[in-house]
């Protein structure tokens, strides 16, 4: 059967459409992966220019697996002057200024979550997209409690005089004071609304393939189980969350599905790409 048509959508729009096509099976908008992130900013006596460089310029992965291939990867991360304005919390605006004057001495890094829990994606009466997700996952919380520690470790090792938590209350550290106690205060703020501020930039899994299809939407290739000639080939696929910034790994399944698409209309994936 020649492919009728595939979806670009990503992992809140595709399944969005599913929905409104009234395709895909029950599975569709399950299983929605975010890799929930938290983050620690510290302060060091000199200017670390952190919105100059790579977004990613380093990576800790002694942290990825804590049990059955579920923990967390420590990263740095890149930010403009604005949205460092916008993240931070503040209790008095005089605390708000105070902390942007220190801004070019702040370093921030976060703690990204391969998520063991998972939300899903609906659609309003309109048929727009409504992505729900919170984190209520016992592996998933363990996780960004080790995860906010161990920043606030590599911030003290690393010589900040601060480390300041992207919270409620804007709790903070100062070089001399109790680090431990100062940790065990971060792990009791709620990775929730009100609680630590939490962050997301990688969508998956919201279509997934499997070969249940009560429990995925499209075959190992991408093909829908429930309708032949539909395929999804974006990070919604994802049978599971990556762990890591999915980009080369939604490149690689965008051409892996394209192949299976080839193939099942006879065409040569080089004459495909050609078309497209």
């Amino acid at each position: 059967m020649r492919p009728r048509s595939s979806s670009p959508g990503g992992s809140l729009e595709s399944p969005a459409l599913l929905l409104r096509s009234g395709i895909g099976g029950p599975a569709v908008g399950d299983y929605l992966r975010l890799h929930p992130v938290c983050a620690l900013t510290g302060v060091y006596a000199d200017d670390q220019q952190a919105w100059w460089g790579p977004p990613h310029s380093g990576a800790v992965d002694e942290f990825v697996n804590l049990g059955d291939g579920y923990g967390f990867l420590l990263e740095t991360a890149q930010y403009t002057t604005g949205a460092g304005a916008a993240f931070v919390p503040f209790t008095t605006g005089a605390e708000h200024k105070e902390s942007l004057s220190r801004f070019a001495n702040g370093a921030t890094s976060i703690a990204l979550v391969r998520d063991h829990g998972h939300g899903r994606v609906t659609i309003d009466d309109d048929g727009e997209a409504v992505p729900t997700y919170a984190v209520t996952d016992d592996v998933d919380l363990a996780n960004l409690r080790r995860g906010i520690a161990e920043l606030a470790r590599g911030h003290e090792a690393a010589g900040a005089v601060q480390i300041s938590a992207f919270a409620e209350g804007a709790p903070k550290w100062n070089w001399g004071e109790d680090l431990d106690a100062f940790i065990a205060r971060l792990q009791a703020i709620p990775f929730a609304a009100g609680g630590h501020r939490m962050f997301s930039a990688h969508q998956m899994g919201s279509c997934r393939m499997g070969a249940d299809p009560q429990t995925s939407v499209a075959n190992p290739f991408g093909e829908l189980h429930d309708t032949p000639g539909v395929w999804i080939g974006d990070g919604s696929a994802f049978p599971t969350p990556s762990g890591v910034n999915p980009m080369i790994s939604i490149m690689a399944l965008a051409r892996r599905t394209a192949e299976a698409i080839a193939a099942a209309a006879g065409t040569p994936a080089a004459d495909l790409a050609a078309q497209a």
